[in-house]
């Protein structure tokens, strides 16, 4: 809708800086996530420094940004980037993050930190899950103000008409579309609470970061239909919508996760 905050020219250099609210939203994220790191870990006395906590914070925000674009590459080379300047492939200003790959960059850099740092990684990614779902609740408006990520035309109430030259408006042409990227922000957004308050209850490490994947999964899969951008996995001869495969996938995890925890508790 509006993807930049101000556009400031500067003659002398031949610029023009013009910064995005997707990265204001990001930049956002951070700032609770790096938050709820440090009361986390602290309520959990897990013995890591302020320092360390904000370390790990970073790079795994880092690490997560590196997965979710590169999942995208790889997903979209052939259909857009394969097309483009190479340049292309690093402009993620202009979007193009796809958050099955940040949540599995993420994990794995907080799964290798712990390791590192012989500390519980069961308890890492139990706050890691609280910092993602907070971020994906936020970042989804970086979608909408990019004008990207939404459904199909709609003339139900919610629908939204995107201005011309936005990404949805090439196939919406003036037309109202689901804003498939808000259904999703208002479901993370619950899923975030839910998971904040049984963050209090008697869970043994790890049970929160399970209940986040399998909640988001169940969450992204109901509102995949609602999607115009969906990418597709070629599997043999079957053909399968790549959100529904990630998801099974995450959610399979999830379950086997759980499994060894209650036998390991028994």
């Amino acid at each position: 809708m509006f993807p930049t905050l101000f556009s400031l020219e500067i003659p002398f250099l031949d610029l023009t800086l013009e910064p995005r609210f997707y990265g204001l939203f990001y930049a956002i994220a951070i700032l609770i996530g790096s938050r709820i790191v440090l009361s986390e870990v602290q309520r959990r006395e897990l013995g890591l420094s302020d320092d360390d906590a904000m370390n790990l914070t970073l790079y795994a925000f880092l690490v997560g940004l590196l997965g979710a674009r590169t999942y995208e590459i790889v997903m979209e080379w052939s259909n857009y980037y394969a097309h483009q300047p190479f340049w292309k492939v690093f402009a993620v200003w202009q979007g193009g993050l796809a958050i099955h790959g940040g949540i599995i960059g993420g994990s794995l850099y907080t799964i290798f930190y712990c390791r590192r740092k012989r500390i519980s990684q069961a308890h890492f990614l139990d706050i890691a899950a609280l910092c993602m779902i907070q971020g994906q609740a936020i970042g989804r408006w970086g979608n909408f103000t990019n004008g990207e990520a939404a459904g199909p035309m709609t003339d139900f109430w919610t629908g939204i008409v995107f201005p011309p030259g936005t990404v949805i408006d090439r196939y919406a042409q003036g037309q109202p579309v689901h804003p498939t990227m808000i259904y999703e922000s208002l479901g993370n957004a619950v899923l975030f609470l839910i998971l904040w308050r049984l963050r209090l209850k008697n869970f043994p490490p790890g049970m929160l970061c399970a209940l986040y994947l399998i909640g988001y999964s169940v969450l992204r899969s109901a509102l995949t239909p609602f999607r115009m951008d969906n990418q597709y996995l070629t599997l043999g001869n079957t053909v399968v919508l790549a959100p529904y495969a990630v998801s099974v996938v995450l959610t399979l995890v999830a379950l086997a996760w759980i499994h060894q925890m209650r036998k390991h508790a028994n």
